[in-house]
């Protein structure tokens, strides 16, 4: 593990998890969909779930299991979890591009204005609302955020202006590492206090609530700036007032 995750170790400085922890082999990991980050840790030990609609168009390494599933369906994902049982990390990065107008308003036979689709999920806002809450239970919640990243989403053709302007482009398996070590990761401190944090609260931990923009080959933490210059951007009276609405209603 230090040396596949050694750019990311030296971009952060950070110290990965207990290296006599061979928590590759003993997790089972669950995913929305075929990425590099797959192979990553499938060549680690860890067991792999795939889930996509669409079944894979070459055999699946060993140590991956595909199971075919819409995840904006609550049937197909309670069932794929129940056959996966025990998750410890769960990657959802299923992704679409911007293929319609999504203001645009679409009607039923009876004029009336259907219901929009909900298959986004702003993952930078839910991962702002549960941090404060999911290390309660254990759990730590992350996102990355690819810029131009060559993927079927984007392939080499389309990536070709930008590759020619001389913008950094990633690729995918460099995205992948930036989603392994949001699993495995640690930090010094917490992103910012919430309610009644104190202090004494903080200090080095699992790497919780922070986003990882991945740009050509750098990396670079976006949600701990964001939070440190809170008072100039969001302005000191606020940042105090809404601290204090936050603990009169912390019942963490």
């Amino acid at each position: 593990m230090s040396l596949l995750l050694s750019k990311i170790l030296y971009r952060y400085d950070l110290e990965i998890v207990n290296t006599e922890l061979d928590w590759e082999r003993n997790c089972h990991m669950h995913v929305n969909w075929w990425k590099p980050v797959l192979n990553i840790l499938s060549s680690r030990g860890a067991r792999v779930f795939v889930l996509d609609r669409n079944t894979p168009q070459t055999a699946l390494p060993p140590g991956l299991e595909f199971i075919k599933c819409d995840q904006s369906s609550w049937k197909d994902l309670s069932a794929a979890f129940k056959h996966a049982q025990n998750v410890d990390i769960a990657v959802a990065n299923a992704g679409v591009s911007e293929e319609r107008n999504y203001f645009d308003d679409t009607f039923d036979e009876e004029g009336n204005l259907l219901e929009p689709s909900r298959a986004v999920v702003d993952l930078v806002g839910l991962v702002r609302s549960l941090r404060a809450v999911t290390l309660k239970d254990n759990i730590t919640i992350n996102t990355v955020a690819p810029a131009a990243t060559i993927t079927s989403l984007l392939p080499q053709n389309l990536a070709a202006p930008i590759i020619a302007a001389g913008l950094p482009v990633s690729s995918a398996d460099f995205v992948g590492l930036a989603v392994v070590y949001s699993a495995v990761g640690k930090h010094p401190r917490r992103v910012e206090p919430y309610g009644k944090d104190t202090d004494e609260s903080d200090g080095p931990g699992r790497w919780h609530g922070r986003g990882i923009l991945t740009l050509g080959e750098a990396y670079t933490e976006v949600e701990g700036p964001v939070a440190d210059l809170r008072a100039e951007w969001f302005g000191q009276k606020n940042t105090e007032l809404t601290r204090l609405q936050q603990t009169m209603t912390d019942f963490r």
